[in-house]
């Protein structure tokens, strides 16, 4: 398949994206895998290798530790171990088809569009009480429904600042403001305080990199590394200063003592962790106001915190090693290319504050979130500047 035939593949691929989205998201890795797949060529190993390698090096390190850990997990049945060897390496591909420069700035102009529709459809549903999910499924209640529409608003915020970094680089201003704004406004109604805080870091981020990039990815990179290292001495010394968790809404009470418990545990296997997906097998429970709820549901809701318990320090230095080379090759070419750092900054800073409250690490459709967002980074390093 000849370049610009790969691009237009991958371009018709993302046209599936908002719908996909506005339903939950659960099948994006489905998506990231396909156009990973059509981004395979033999060359693409060898570009890769010479221009990433030591940031490779400790992803795929950190990335093999996570799944050899499965090995002492008390839920050692999971699929898990699979779903990520197969997800990592074809959207790592997707990330470097996306920053072909031979694409002309396709893939860039398709995630401008994906957002674009997603943002209208994430309208229709918080105007109207999700009448586009309620027509899909009729039969699932409300609530399960909110939290479909609540992904759907973390993966725009996530391709938010590619798509505006896009739109700058054409010198579409007022778009990519409009894009902006819109973007923030939609974090609103979902009931995701969180997503709308990360929003509005991100967007700080997005702004600073033009001025400072360098800085800016490193404070951003700085900070991800302080709270992956930091989070189990850190968290419990800040829920102590919170002494009244009625005064709370109650997801937040829950999370606080869901963290406390998890920042107790791991300090019983601290070198090598509990294993892939330990988390799901926690079966003892906390007291949360009236509320009786598992020590961890699922995950804890702390994608810094779940690696500590789940893959160990041993796990949480290769992560943190990762973090700073991938910081530090960003910001290599910072200053050549600050649209694409304005991107990169505003995707590491909201999407890590989201992965800290919110989601489990190892859930495919966020890990195919951060890969998209990461391919919208390099689909605005390639795009030519000024493009009609």
């Amino acid at each position: 398949m000849q370049t610009t035939a790969r691009s237009i593949a991958i371009a018709g691929m993302l046209a599936l994206l908002p719908a996909i989205a506005i339903g939950g998201g659960l099948a994006l890795p489905v998506l990231a895998c396909v156009i990973g797949v059509l981004c395979i060529r033999p060359a693409m190993f060898s570009q890769l290798a010479e221009k990433l390698s030591v940031f490779l090096l400790a992803l795929a390190a950190f990335w093999l530790w996570v799944m050899v850990t499965v090995l002492w997990s008390p839920n050692p049945a999971t699929t898990q171990t699979a779903k990520l060897a197969i997800l990592a390496p074809l959207a790592l591909a997707m990330v470097w088809g996306a920053g072909d420069p031979r694409g002309r700035g396709l893939v860039a102009a398709a995630i401008v569009a994906a957002c674009t529709v997603l943002a209208a459809l994430l309208t229709v549903e918080a105007l109207w009480d999700l009448p586009l999910n309620q027509a899909a499924a009729p039969a699932t209640p409300l609530g399960e429904l909110g939290r479909k529409v609540s992904r759907a608003s973390t993966i725009l915020l996530a391709l938010s600042w590619g798509a505006a970094a896009a739109l700058l680089k054409e010198g579409r201003d007022g778009l990519a403001r409009a894009a902006l704004l819109l973007g923030g406004l939609l974090m609103l109604p979902f009931g995701q305080l969180a997503t709308a805080i990360a929003y509005g870091a991100g967007l700080l981020a997005f702004a600073l990199a033009f001025a400072a990039p360098r800085a800016t990815i490193f404070a951003a990179t700085g900070g991800l590394v302080a709270w992956v290292v930091g989070a189990p001495f850190l968290t419990p010394w800040i829920s102590a200063q919170v002494r009244d968790l009625a005064a709370l809404p109650q997801s937040w009470s829950i999370r606080i003592e869901v963290w406390d418990y998890v920042c107790a545990h791991i300090a019983e296997k601290p070198w090598f962790g509990h294993g892939l997906d330990a988390s799901r097998a926690v079966a003892s429970h906390v007291q949360v106001g009236d509320e009786r709820v598992r020590g961890i549901l699922l995950h804890p809701h702390s994608a810094s915190l779940q690696i500590w318990y789940e893959t160990g320090l041993v796990g949480a230095a290769l992560a943190a090693t990762a973090l700073v080379l991938g910081g530090w090759q960003l910001a290599r070419v910072a200053q050549q290319n600050r649209h694409a750092t304005a991107a990169a900054a505003g995707a590491l800073v909201s999407l890590g504050l989201v992965a800290n409250v919110s989601y489990g690490v190892w859930q495919e459709w966020w890990i195919a979130t951060l890969f998209l967002a990461a391919a919208s980074v390099a689909a605005v390093k390639a795009a030519p500047s000024g493009q009609s």
